[in-house]
Parts: structure tokens; sequence; C-alpha cells
């Protein structure tokens, strides 16, 4: 027989879930921990987390009862919307549910990015620059020319610090020239506004 089972001489104390969304990144994002906590009495051995009554995690824990136990669920990859949380937690003689716990997600696409350029002597040859200053980031920067895709690159996430990229333009002719910025994440687009070049000579 198990010791470490028998220490609950009942099923679980109350259980309450808590998340950290915004308070990792400054961000109402799609990626953050729910964490379940029994602050003091039976404990559970047996850990379930579901998310719009869908089963996302189960674990296995220690029972050392009457201490406290917490239990931290990673998320990730939530779009925009409302998430429903409730925990369960089971030993020998029953289980406790939690009540339920919302996570509002805000902010998973790219903030917006701005484009500026340096074609100060107005000839055809110029850098683009693009700059997100802060927010949630892009795994991929593309930007287009006259509604044409140029330039594409990988990005690395570290939302919600800032992210840039600058691409050397060349030998582009006397014209009027429309550049738009692209960041793409896992949840969608986001779009610079337009900026034109003038080339001149």
């Amino acid at each position: 027989m198990n010791n470490i089972a028998a220490k609950s001489k009942a099923k679980p104390g109350t259980v309450v879930l808590s998340d950290d969304n915004g308070y990792d990144t400054g961000l109402l994002d799609g990626t953050y921990n729910v964490t379940m906590k029994l602050w003091h009495g039976e404990n559970g051995r047996i850990y379930k987390l579901y998310e719009n009554d869908v089963l996302i995690d189960t674990q296995i824990l220690t029972d050392n009862s009457p201490n406290a136990q917490t239990v931290v669920s990673a998320v990730y990859g939530k779009m925009n919307g409302a998430y429903r949380y409730y925990a369960e937690l089971t030993n020998s003689f029953g289980t406790t549910t939690s009540g339920i716990h919302v996570v509002t997600v805000t902010k998973a696409a790219p903030d917006k990015p701005v484009l500026s350029g340096d074609n100060w002597d107005g000839d055809g040859n110029f850098k683009v620059s693009m700059n997100m200053w802060w927010g949630t980031n892009g795994g991929a920067y593309h930007l287009y020319e006259n509604g044409v895709l140029i330039y594409t690159e990988a990005l690395t996430n570290h939302t919600s610090n800032a992210q840039s990229s600058v691409m050397t333009v060349t030998n582009r002719a006397i014209g009027n020239y429309e550049y738009r910025a692209e960041l793409v994440n896992y949840a969608g687009a986001t779009f610079s506004d337009k900026m034109i070049v003038n080339v001149t000579k």
C-alpha cells in the first residue's frame, strides 16, 4: 500500500484557480499560466484542468496533507476570446471541483508595425525600416512594394519587446513606391500604414 496516498482522510479541500495573463508580458495575449491552489487541507492525487469543458491537462500529485498544493498548467496559442477553466482534484475519498475561472485574450495577433524610410536624396537606393515598438510580437515579417511581396524575414518572439527589421532597396527607377509592412503570428496578421517613397533621380 502506498503510504503517501494514505495521508488524506477525506476528499480534497477547496480548490481555487488563478492566471498570470497580463502579468507576464503586460498584454492579454494567448500565452499564460493557469494555477490551481489548495491553500490547506486534504490533498489530491490527480489534478485535471478543463478549458471550455474539454480536458487539457492531467497531473499526478504527491499527497502531503494537510499542506498546501499548487499546480501550474501552461497555456499557449489562444486566439482572442474568453476561455472558461475549472479544475478537479481527486483522491481516494472523492473529487473536489473548483469554481469557474475566465481568462480573456484580447491581444493574440501582432501589434501594429510602423514603416520609415531614409531616401532623403531622392535616388533609387534607400532603406525601408520596420519597427513594432511594444506589444504582441510577430513570428514573420513581410514587406510589400506596390502590393507585391518583396521581402520576408522570420522573427523571434519576445512579446512584449520591440521588433525591427531593415531592408535595403536598390536601383529603383524614377517614380512613387508604396510600401506596407505585415507582422504575422498564429493568431493573424497586422498591417502597417502605407508609406510612399518618391524616387526623383
